[in-house]
């Protein structure tokens, strides 16, 4: 049984066997739960630029299936801090 994407919850099924004229049939519950689905970036090239000059502006999309967008956050480093300081990252 494959549930709906992203969905989750519990749920009562029902199977029914016949042999053309007697049947039987069983019940059980099946309980989807909910997990913490992955946010997700878009890709990013990489970047090549000369000293002393800026990018242009990087456009990025993020997503997450159970945070709204509000409550998201995107945060900004540096592997060489010399090279790209944070206060120079702009988001």
């Amino acid at each position: 049984m494959n549930p709906a994407a992203n969905a989750n919850g519990t749920t009562t099924v029902t199977l029914t066997v016949s042999d053309g004229s007697l049947q039987a049939q069983d019940t059980f519950v099946l309980t989807v739960n909910s997990v913490n689905d992955l946010p997700t970036i878009s890709v990013i090239a990489d970047q090549t630029i000369d000293e002393d000059t800026s990018t242009a502006v990087l456009p990025f999309t993020i997503s997450d299936v159970e945070t709204a967008l509000s409550c998201a956050s995107v945060v900004k480093a540096s592997t060489v801090p010399a090279v790209i300081p944070l206060a120079n990252i702009t988001i």
